[in-house]
């Protein structure tokens, strides 16, 4: 795990994601996935430059199916974009820093 991003499970998800005072986003990932590990050093890179502005969170999926049909997490990664409880923003795949810090930038424009 990152400093800049706490790990979440379906048993702490709702307390720590969907009753968070601020923006979460929580990448729905794996370690057995070539294109989480691709994600994982942008993910952990953008978190640190939101840090004290955004919550940033990573939920291994595996044994999770609960959350992922919750959710209706089809494919991985994909982050979640969550905001007083509600999804208000996903995006499925690889997402580079740059492109994921404009995504970001222009969320929190209209949230």
């Amino acid at each position: 795990m990152a400093d800049s991003y706490i790990e979440v499970t379906g048993a702490d998800f709702a307390e720590k994601i969907l009753n968070a005072p601020q923006m979460v986003i929580v990448n729905f990932a794996t370690a057995q996935s070539s294109a989480c590990q691709i994600l994982e050093p942008e993910f952990a890179a953008i978190s640190k430059e939101y840090q004290g502005r955004i919550l940033f969170a990573r939920l291994e999926v595996e044994n999770q199916q609960e959350l992922i049909e919750q959710w209706q997490i089809d494919g991985i990664p994909t982050l979640l974009f969550f905001k007083n409880g509600k999804v208000i923003h996903r995006n499925k795949g690889i997402i580079m820093r740059d492109k994921l810090r404009r995504l970001i930038e222009g969320v929190l424009l209209v949230s």
